[in-house]
């Protein structure tokens, strides 16, 4: 079975996949990792979000599909008006983040090279990023992944993340937050 199938058997049906997702998982299948940064394809066995959450509520509301080198979350998040989101979450509990209001616009964020996207200062690049961190100047960053992403979506990669995602936004965090409250 290849990746993507894999992926789709862990989520949820409340949960649309993106054929943008599938379109990775074909790259990632021939072009092997990584991809970018530490960001890997990852299937759920659908039970992620109950151990992450301590309850089970709430876990038709998230579709899993990648992961961080410290096991953050990469995840599809149906939000209460019904539209998706990509999400991060981050394994401690912290780092709960919107990073994209679509795949395309999340592909363009990844392709930005950061190495731990929940974790990376999204007003520099991702070279003075890695300098400020100790990292090799262009560690993480995939030229080619880059490259295709702009070409097969016909989209520009930002230089700097917080083009498309905006850290300071809550949203997400504060209806994580409401669910704790109610379902713990």
């Amino acid at each position: 079975m290849n990746t993507f199938e894999n992926i789709k058997k862990g989520i949820p049906n409340t949960i649309t996949l993106p054929i943008e997702l599938k379109k990775l998982c074909e790259w990632t299948e021939q072009h092997g990792y990584p991809i970018s940064g530490c960001f890997e394809l990852r299937a759920d066995d659908g039970e992620t979000m109950r151990y992450w959450l301590g309850f089970n509520d709430v876990s038709d509301r998230f579709g899993l599909f990648g992961a961080g080198a410290s096991g953050d979350i990469y995840a599809f998040w149906l939000t209460d008006d019904g539209s998706q989101k990509i999400v991060h979450l981050g394994s401690e509990g912290d780092a709960i983040y919107i990073l994209a209001d679509n795949f395309v616009d999340f592909l363009r964020l990844l392709a930005i090279g950061y190495d731990e996207i929940g974790f990376a200062d999204m007003n520099k690049t991702a070279e003075e990023w890695n300098l400020e961190v100790g990292n090799a100047k262009n560690e993480g960053i995939n030229p080619k992944f880059r490259e295709w992403v702009e070409q097969e979506f016909q989209v520009k990669v930002p230089r700097k993340g917080n083009e498309i995602t905006n850290f300071k936004d809550k949203e997400f965090n504060d209806w994580i937050e409401r669910q704790l409250k109610k379902y713990s």
